[in-house]
């Protein structure tokens, strides 16, 4: 009788454990089924008409033009703004050798907004009948038909393949217009007008006043050419006119103006 009762108690512990079990395997399913029929339907709003691109805002450009921004990332309204990305966009406008930084921001729900910072110039490279922007980085970003004097010259480079998007390919001349870069972002109010590097060992800079200074080799070039901001003013006061002789700047400690006897 025992046997009996312990039997059967055990086979109704097993019924109710199984119907337990039966009991969770419903409840994945339930949820398995709740959580494919939320992406489904959340796949389907994301792509549905509402997050089609209407405008693409680009803001920031001055030299570059809008259809070169839109051309270089090859996108166009109508294209679902979630299919696009903001990273792989920015990659690609940075390519563009004018562009020193990009910010792309999804507004949703359909607009694509794109801000710009273009690089500014700081030299000119004279170039077959043409000039050539330099950036502070070394990279050629355009191209000028003509001077009009805003920028300083760079003269002296030897002739190799010069085009926008590539660096200046005469390395050792290349090297000391570099440090010139360098010091006119920090002081862009040098009065360069034109920087000869023909001889790196007599580095020749002329100022908008046409007054002429050495420096020459690329010992402490930096130096030399902070020192020439610092005294500049001073010696164009002078009585004597600062196209009549040149500012020796080759020693950095003692700079002279040597005066040129007629």
């Amino acid at each position: 009788m025992e046997k009996t009762q312990n039997k059967y108690s055990f086979g109704r512990h097993e019924l109710i454990e199984q119907r337990k079990d039966n009991k969770r395997i419903k409840s994945k399913l339930v949820i398995i089924f709740l959580f494919i029929a939320v992406n489904i339907f959340l796949l389907l709003f994301l792509r549905s008409d509402i997050f089609t691109i209407a405008e693409i805002s680009i803001h920031g450009v001055d030299k570059l033009s809008h259809e070169e921004i839109r051309t270089t990332m090859g996108i166009r309204e109508g294209m679902n703004i979630w299919k696009i990305s903001p990273p792989e966009l920015k990659k690609r406008i940075l390519i563009i050798p004018r562009v020193n930084d990009a910010k792309v921001e999804r507004i949703l729900p359909d607009n694509l907004n794109i801000t710009i910072t273009e690089k500014i110039p700081l030299i000119l490279v004279p170039y077959h009948g043409y000039y050539l922007e330099l950036a502070p980085d070394g990279i050629f970003i355009g191209i000028r038909e003509s001077y009009n004097g805003e920028l300083p010259l760079v003269n002296g480079l030897l002739w190799g393949r010069m085009d926008v998007g590539t660096g200046i390919p005469d390395q050792s001349r290349g090297e000391i217009v570099q440090e010139f870069l360098e010091v006119l972002n920090e002081i862009p109010s040098l009065p360069l007008a034109e920087i000869n590097v023909e001889n790196p060992q007599q580095i020749i800079v002329y100022t908008w006043e046409g007054m002429e200074v050495w420096l020459g080799n690329t010992h402490n070039l930096s130096k030399k050419i902070e020192v020439m901001q610092h005294i500049y003013h001073r010696v164009i006061s002078l009585e004597n006119d600062p196209k009549s002789g040149y500012l020796d700047l080759r020693v950095t400690e003692a700079p002279v103006f040597r005066p040129i006897e007629k």
